[in-house]
């Protein structure tokens, strides 16, 4: 009980100081029979004394009532008229500052007349207390194995705490709201989520360190016995059970999913009866021609061999795919999509007979994508797109067309680009002729010494000159992007013409290493380098 209760149990009980604190909770009654009784103080305790042992000295009590104070203790009941006639001002002074109620206590009162109803009360309320939460219990858990879901949940909650209730669900994106206002309702729908939780009581559902969402309530009535937040307890409990079995069931069918996406991509439906026959499983309609998408992070791979903390990098990357997906599934009607370890592949239905337009339309989503993901992680994205496929049966056409796309689009651009395949032109041709052995031949014979060179000395020079033919073989600004000093610039070109032993001033001969270069950065063996030289 809080101490203005226990006064509405004793006529002739009566506030001498600290009315202010009226409020605070008694959780039991003890008596004070020595001067440091402080020192047993637990907190919340209603304290009565006959104030013996300050009989020769009252102003004593002014020190009584500060470490009482201070040791939680909820007031301070003493009989006047037996040894002290009067309540020291001083006392009454530090009483009210410290907002420390001090009780008048008629000396007629026994300790026990005091004692036995407090506690009575205190037990009861105890009592009543537990038998409502037991039943907010029961109710919460019959949920749980009746199997029922997250509108039964929010239901209950809003039967039992009598206000306006929400859950943001970030998991899947999605409101419930149970409320007889529409101010709540049109709070929850319009009001940015960090407003909307400084404008309401909220409550985080994490499971671990993962954040799924918040439980939203309304403020009118004070939760002074407690039960609120045991009903939200109660509540998170379940929907976190809730949102476990969501996630299981999610997991699982995202797996049969994918598989059937990746045997798309890869061509292993020889059917179009088998396409139609999965699709149905999903609820999907593939009878219109589709459109492949690949969204892969840049310089993935590389921080994740550098990085020790890799599950970091991991919730990075599916913070990633998460944004991806929300804008894609906001822009596009039919959306198919599956995963890889870094990369995002999507099968879109253009929604315009026009392809034309939605080749435009389809560009200033990808830019709006790249842009969220620049701004809210520590990646980029490089997107290729293939050419649109009348016939699912077609579409790994359109998958390997993206993922060339993205490949040439990096020995272009470097990253951070969005490449159509039907864009590349001449640069489609050098990549198949990267993929022959007469191209493999033909970059041996006039970098392959090089690349030994920085092998068995530890250097860089293969980089230093792809950065160099960037640069239009200029060394000063070759230099400046490298961060290296226009003399070191020197030398290094220097040591390169003696390591290849050819005369690079000759135009031919610097087309020649150009065009080496152009095919290494479209195959495999840029990237190979690069690697064993990180």
């Amino acid at each position: 009980m809080r101490v203005q209760d226990l006064l509405k149990q004793f006529d002739d009980f009566y506030v001498l100081a600290g009315e202010e604190g009226l409020n605070r909770n008694v959780s039991t009654v003890s008596v004070m029979d020595a001067p440091d009784i402080y020192n047993w103080m637990k907190g919340g305790e209603f304290l009565i004394t006959t104030a013996y042992v300050m009989k020769d000295d009252p102003l004593e009590l002014k020190d009584l009532v500060i470490r009482l104070n201070n040791a939680g203790t909820s007031a301070l009941g003493i009989k006047l008229n037996r040894f002290i006639k009067k309540l020291p001002e001083e006392v009454k002074k530090v009483g009210d500052q410290l907002k420390f109620p001090i009780i008048f206590v008629p000396d007629h009162y026994a300790f026990t007349d005091v004692i036995n109803p407090v506690l009575s009360r205190i037990v009861n309320t105890q009592a009543k207390k537990l038998e409502r939460s037991e039943k907010i219990h029961r109710s919460f858990t019959e949920i749980a194995i009746k199997g029922k879901g997250t509108e039964d949940i929010m239901n209950t909650l809003y039967r039992i705490l009598g206000k306006s209730v929400a859950y943001i669900d970030l998991l899947f994106n999605k409101n419930y709201i149970r409320s007889n206002t529409k101010e709540f309702k049109s709070d929850i729908g319009e009001i940015r989520l960090d407003n909307l939780l400084k404008k309401y009581s909220s409550y985080p559902v994490r499971i671990g360190s993962v954040l799924y969402g918040y439980l939203i309530v309304t403020k009118e009535k004070e939760d002074n016995d407690g039960l609120e937040k045991v009903t939200i307890e109660h509540a998170s409990t379940v929907l976190k059970l809730e949102i476990q079995k969501k996630l299981s069931n999610s997991q699982i069918e995202q797996k049969y999913r994918d598989e059937f996406v990746q045997d798309l991509l890869m061509n292993n439906i020889r059917t179009k009866e088998e396409v139609e026959n999965r699709a149905a499983l999903y609820g999907w309609k593939m009878d219109k021609g589709l459109i492949c998408i690949t969204l892969d992070i840049d310089n993935f791979k590389e921080k994740f061999i550098s990085i020790e903390n890799t599950r970091n990098l991991e919730i990075e990357r599916d913070k990633i795919f998460s944004i991806s997906r929300k804008i894609m599934k906001e822009n596009f009607s039919k959306v198919y999509y599956t995963t890889f370890s870094d990369s995002t592949i999507y099968l879109i239905e253009p929604d315009i007979d026009e392809y034309i337009k939605f080749q435009e339309r389809l560009q200033k989503v990808l830019e709006n994508l790249r842009e969220e993901v620049r701004n809210r992680s520590n990646f980029t994205l490089t997107i290729g797109i293939g050419s649109y496929k009348e016939s699912v049966m077609d579409v790994y056409i359109s998958f390997i067309e993206s993922q060339k796309a993205v490949r040439i689009g990096r020995s272009i651009y470097e990253k951070d680009r969005i490449v159509f395949y039907s864009d590349l032109g001449i640069y489609n041709v050098l990549y198949n002729l990267s993929l022959e052995e007469e191209a493999k031949s033909f970059c041996n014979k006039n970098i392959k010494s090089l690349v030994d060179y920085d092998k068995s000395n530890n250097t860089k020079y293969v980089e230093t000159l792809y950065c160099l033919v960037k640069n239009d073989w200029n060394l000063k600004s070759t230099a400046e992007q490298l961060f290296i000093h226009y003399n070191t610039m020197k030398y290094r070109y220097g040591k390169i013409c003696e390591v290849l032993k050819l005369d690079l001033n000759n135009r031919e001969t610097k087309f020649n290493i150009e065009f080496c270069l152009r095919l290494m950065s479209m195959s495999d063996q840029y990237s190979l380098y690069m690697k064993t030289n990180i």
